[in-house]
């Protein structure tokens, strides 16, 4: 039996932990230990959670310990993941048992789906990567490592999604549309167009915003 850390104890941190208790996985694969967090009081205000053992610049890991990231800012995640890989530290991926993943599509390592996310056939999910609730990630869609698409967001088929990107809450990307790497897409938008690296559109249609 492996023994699952959450890294981040703050409110992302709290929605993984029930997730991690919905997931098939609890007490079959993993029992879940507690939370890594360099702020040992952010669980005082609340019960029923496990204890903050540890900061993750000081755990250290221990025989049958795996890990997932509760950190929603993609590059604390990045930081915080290299921390523990360097320390030779192993992740899982927690798929909510109500989220619709057709067989013939793959999902990387580290990866978050929640409930009622629907992952269509051929569509490849890069390790790291959050697929927020009820997410449509249409039939071939690729979606890079370290991305995060946010809730009630729609990526129809054929879409790109480089690495490090942000789309926001119900967001639409259009068919066969690509978003380069770092890009920010905002909340409500429809996306037609090629988004460039690093940049942040908004808006129907989305146009750059920086």
């Amino acid at each position: 039996m492996k023994n699952l850390l959450i890294i981040g104890a703050r409110g992302f941190g709290r929605d993984i932990y029930y997730l991690a208790l919905q997931c098939q996985g609890y007490t079959k694969e993993y029992e879940i230990k507690g939370f890594l967090d360099d702020k040992k009081n952010a669980l005082d205000a609340f019960t029923t959670y496990p204890p903050i053992i540890d900061s993750v610049e000081n755990y250290i890991i221990k025989a049958n310990d795996v890990f997932i990231c509760a950190l929603g800012d993609v590059q604390q995640k990045k930081k915080y993941i290299k921390m523990i890989t360097d320390k030779g530290g192993k992740f899982i991926s927690l798929i909510h048992p109500t989220a619709i993943v057709d067989s013939n599509s793959k999902i990387g390592t580290g990866c978050i789906v929640f409930q009622n996310a629907a992952l269509g056939s051929g569509s490849i999910v890069g390790d790291f990567a959050l697929i927020q609730v009820s997410t449509i990630i249409a039939h071939d869609v690729k979606i890079g490592n370290y991305s995060r698409v946010d809730c009630h967001a729609v990526c129809t088929g054929g879409v790109e999604i480089e690495d490090e990107v942000t789309i926001h809450t119900a967001a639409i990307i259009n068919q066969k549309v690509l978003v380069k790497k770092g890009a920010h897409v905002g909340a409500g938008s429809f996306v037609i167009r090629k988004v460039k690296e690093n940049s942040t559109v908004y808006g129907n249609p989305a146009i750059r915003l920086k």
